[in-house]
């Protein structure tokens, strides 16, 4: 199946690697909504228009599955796009909060502040029964966007908001935002504690669902703000080890 992943930024590079080590993958197509990025900052309807735009380019270029490597844009968009896209399969993108409530009854949930307004997150989270810490980690992703991969100002931020915390009341933690998928290994070594991401469920709908992917393992990359492109694809390289494509130069899909 054609499947194509999109995210505002380069969040959703750390799940397009994680499709390739985990799943089937072949050619995958990633739209980098770097135009708009963050999604956390947008407004519920700006965020729905856009996303909406971007899927119907993906689908226009042969899309017949599309990740939405984001835990905002799945949480305030996919129920629509499901509607607006029927013909389309969606898969969307959500903290492992099931797998970190079996670990701990205490979770540090870290995600944008659109996403934890969302009824359909919240919903996710009391489920777990679980004590809940909820940092404001506002700016948090756009420290990542613009500096990857010197994360020393987004490793700063994150341990005062951590910090706040007595280590016996930290639990596990929950990256809420794909975003933050490269400070994995910080926050285990600097907290001792576990660390989720929502990438492990992504990886099993996409071969439930989607799989085998098409073509030969490598990345083509759009971005919507063209000026960046040689940035993400140099990014995508060393994220993904695979070889990476601009769109232009590599049609993907259309043949």
């Amino acid at each position: 199946m054609k499947t194509a992943v999109t995210d505002s930024g380069i969040g959703g590079l750390f799940v397009v690697e994680k499709l390739l080590k985990r799943t089937r993958a072949g050619k995958i197509l990633y739209l980098a909504d770097n135009a708009h990025s963050p999604y956390g900052d947008l407004p519920e309807p700006v965020l729905r228009r856009i996303v909406k735009r971007n899927c119907e380019k993906l689908v226009a270029m042969g899309a017949e599955a599309i990740v939405l490597a984001c835990n905002t844009a799945t949480a305030v968009c996919i129920d629509g796009l499901r509607v607006d896209f029927p013909d389309t399969v969606f898969v969307g993108t959500e903290p492992a909060v099931k797998p970190a409530a079996r670990e701990s009854d205490i979770l540090t949930v870290m995600a944008t502040p659109l996403t934890l307004k969302q009824p359909r997150f919240r919903a996710l989270l009391e489920k777990t029964g679980a004590k809940l810490n909820l940092p404001d980690c506002e700016a948090l992703a756009y420290l990542i966007e613009k500096h990857y991969p010197d994360l020393r100002e987004a490793e700063e931020k994150t341990e005062r908001l951590l910090a706040a915390y007595p280590r016996e009341k930290l639990g596990a933690v929950v990256l809420g935002c794909t975003h933050y998928a490269c400070l994995s290994k910080f926050i285990e070594s600097r907290f001792s504690c576990k660390v989720f991401d929502g990438a492990g469920g992504v990886s099993a709908t996409v071969m439930r669902r989607c799989a085998p992917l098409d073509g030969n393992r490598s990345v083509v990359i759009e971005a919507t703000d063209p000026s960046d492109l040689p940035r993400y694809l140099e990014l995508a390289s060393a994220i993904c080890k695979v070889p990476v494509y601009p769109a232009d130069d590599r049609p993907y899909m259309r043949r």
